[in-house]
């Protein structure tokens, strides 16, 4: 019974958030918004994706500058992701497995995951390939520690929180600039992306 209220409860406020997300993204461009109240609708749009979160990352960057932007955005969408993947693990992990087990892509993944949980959580989240909202509930159904799930989640978001929260700040003051940082960016996940692949096909070889 408790999971289905859970269910219900976080559906009708992805409602009411979903219905309020253009006044409660208008609040994101008043300069004089404090960094709390920053931090609490980063927490909102990250728990609730009713928006891109890129858009959240570079209106922080533009608000706070971008150090302060990417921390607060960091610390918002860490906490939404812990959140998630324990409400799935304590409520729906049976559900969730069950599910998984239907479609053999996804079963092939979460085997992936389970053997090295660390370093496939941390390229999901390093080139985002997949939907950031699959990430954060899908180890939930796995037999993977709630810490190495934590860390490898936290530390892979730390370069796109950086470069969105800059992009925010320069997009229309430095475009140069930007386009330099994005084109790294790029550069950088191209790169993780090919590190990634051959250490994937190993894995899934010796299964």
């Amino acid at each position: 019974m408790k999971k289905w209220i859970t269910l219900a409860l976080y559906a009708a406020a992805l409602l009411t958030i979903l219905i309020y997300r253009h006044e409660l993204n208008a609040l994101l461009g008043d300069v004089s918004l404090p960094a709390g109240a920053g931090l609490a609708l980063a927490f909102l749009f990250a728990f609730f994706p009713v928006l891109p979160y890129k858009l959240v990352i570079g209106s922080l960057g533009f608000l706070y500058g971008p150090l302060m932007g990417a921390l607060l955005a960091w610390l918002a969408v860490t906490a939404a992701s812990l959140m998630q993947y324990t409400l799935a693990r304590v409520f729906f992990r049976e559900q969730g497995r069950a599910a998984l087990s239907k479609y053999s892509g996804l079963e092939r993944i979460g085997r992936m995951m389970e053997r090295r949980p660390f370093p496939v959580i941390l390229a999901a989240r390093l080139v985002p390939l997949l939907p950031q909202a699959l990430v954060n509930l899908y180890p939930a159904f796995l037999n993977i520690r709630p810490v190495i799930y934590v860390t490898a989640s936290a530390l892979g978001k730390i370069p796109a929180m950086l470069v969105f929260a800059f992009v925010g700040q320069n997009l229309f003051t430095d475009v140069p600039r930007t386009l330099t940082v994005l084109g790294l960016y790029a550069g950088f996940l191209l790169a993780v992306y090919a590190a990634y692949r051959p250490f994937a096909r190993r894995l899934q070889d010796s299964k």
